[in-house]
């Protein structure tokens, strides 16, 4: 492996792929690392994406949407024309969400072939192990970098080795594949013996669905939650991953030295909904033009910070808020059925899709 580069990448998912897509794109020399032997594997995700006309009307400050979205039509596992959220006590409340699903294993890699044409260059099955200044170290190798991206999840240790926290709320979640027709509608389905403080879903795609559950310091661990949920619904899974959302909104600072966070590493994630693939992809490409403008024009890296926060960061913090009122509902059958009947559909759609910010 080569023992220098102007930018290496560490974590070549959505946030990642796109960062080391957007700084090799200007002709810096670009190094992706992920520890995956196959990127893309294990899954754990929902696998859904908002609309380019949703993710407008949520993020409308967000620039380069139109680069990043929509994605290559062979990628849609099932067109999404809108979510049914279901409440302890099973009443149902439709709301409309467009949207596709997808494969994420096929996405990552999607993604990363892309940073790979314009020129990166990329390695998996390499552990990040540390830094110094410029010096990476790997286990294939240390090399010299000028930047380096953190991209590796949200117990990232690429932010730990600078000094950067880590988000304080991460919430463990978990996913399976379920084979099955489940129509063109999301499912959401709320309750204290479902998925205490966070929700279940159930995410149609072709010929099966993702299923799977997000909670927050549960005193039953989620295997034994989504256990209860397959079999309560008749389903046989397979495919089961389980992981951690960071749930508590971005972290405080997210550059540090020569090394910036982007991704579920810096909390890029929509905290009233958990999802992150367009976050992440939003802030990867602020964070590649971000090094290549600090390599090539000698731009501070601060300048990172200031551009995906007045970009998203609003909506992120107005999501995170949102969810710290949720919890204490969440904690209440009684509470959320009441207030799932008092906002219904478009209230409920408002606070999941929008963080809280009225529809726009």
């Amino acid at each position: 492996m080569q023992n220098r580069c102007d930018v290496i990448v560490v974590g070549a998912g959505p946030a990642g792929s796109t960062a080391a897509r957007y700084a090799a794109e200007v002709g810096l020399d670009v190094l992706l690392v992920d520890k995956k032997r196959e990127i893309g594997l294990p899954v754990c995700c929902g696998e859904f994406n908002a609309s380019p006309a949703v993710l407008a009307q949520a993020l409308p400050n967000a620039p380069g949407l139109d680069e990043l979205f929509p994605i290559d039509p062979g990628l849609v596992r099932r067109t999404i024309r809108g979510a049914i959220a279901i409440s302890p006590k099973g009443r149902e409340y439709e709301f409309d969400l467009s949207g596709y699903t997808i494969d994420r294993d096929a996405f990552d890699r999607h993604l990363a072939d892309a940073a790979v044409r314009e020129g990166a260059v990329l390695s998996p099955d390499t552990t990040f192990l540390g830094r110094e200044g410029r010096r990476v170290r790997t286990s294939r190798g240390d090399i010299e970098a000028g930047v380096v991206i953190a991209a590796d999840g949200p117990l990232s240790t690429v932010c730990r080795s600078v000094g950067m926290e880590r988000s304080a709320v991460l919430a463990p979640a978990i996913t399976c594949r379920v084979d099955g027709e489940f129509g063109d509608r999301l499912r959401l389905f709320f309750g204290s013996s479902v998925a205490p403080g966070g929700y279940a879903w159930v995410f149609p795609k072709r010929g099966c669905a993702n299923v799977g559950l997000g909670v927050q310091r549960p005193a039953t661990p989620v295997p034994i939650l989504l256990r209860a949920f397959l079999s309560h619904n008749g389903f046989a899974a397979r495919d089961i991953q389980a992981g951690f959302v960071p749930v508590s909104g971005p972290i405080r600072e997210t550059g540090r030295e020569n090394v910036l966070a982007v991704g579920d590493a810096a909390g890029h994630v929509v905290a009233s909904n958990g999802g992150g693939i367009a976050t992440a992809m939003i802030c990867g490409r602020l964070a590649g033009l971000a090094a290549a403008k600090h390599l090539l024009h000698g731009e501070p890296l601060e300048a990172y910070e200031r551009e995906w926060r007045s970009a998203i960061g609003r909506e992120l913090l107005a999501a995170a808020r949102t969810k710290r009122m949720a919890d204490r509902v969440l904690g209440s059958d009684f509470l959320l059925e009441g207030a799932m009947s008092l906002l219904d559909g478009r209230g409920i759609r408002n606070v999941i899709v929008f963080g809280g910010l009225q529809g726009r």
